[in-house]
């Protein structure tokens, strides 16, 4: 299920890059964030998100009043090594949020 937000609000998306249940240090790897509109437009990004502990990233995506409604694709990318024969690959997690009219 989308967490819903007003526009013209700021939210913070976060992403915490695991290995099982241990999180992988990404630090030394480009992470960056792409939101994508309900149209599939690229809106955001590819911005850096902040690393605040191993394996954890944030951003504050900030909506305006022009946006459209309904759901918006939060898209964070890495690499890092999954170890032989695999070596580095990328990889992509998603959070959708659904944008919601102002009451």
């Amino acid at each position: 299920m989308a967490t819903k937000y007003e526009r013209e609000t700021t939210f913070k998306t976060t992403v915490t890059y695991t290995s099982g249940s241990t999180n992988i240090d990404c630090s030394g790897n480009v992470t960056n964030l792409r939101v994508y509109d309900p149209n599939g437009t690229l809106i955001i990004g590819p911005v850096s998100g902040t690393h605040t502990s191993t394996g954890v990233y944030h951003y504050y995506v900030s909506t305006q009043s022009t946006h459209d409604l309904g759901l918006y694709i939060c898209e964070w990318t890495t690499y890092f090594s999954y170890g032989s024969p695999w070596n580095w690959q990328p990889k992509v997690d998603r959070e959708i949020i659904n944008l919601v009219k102002v009451k």
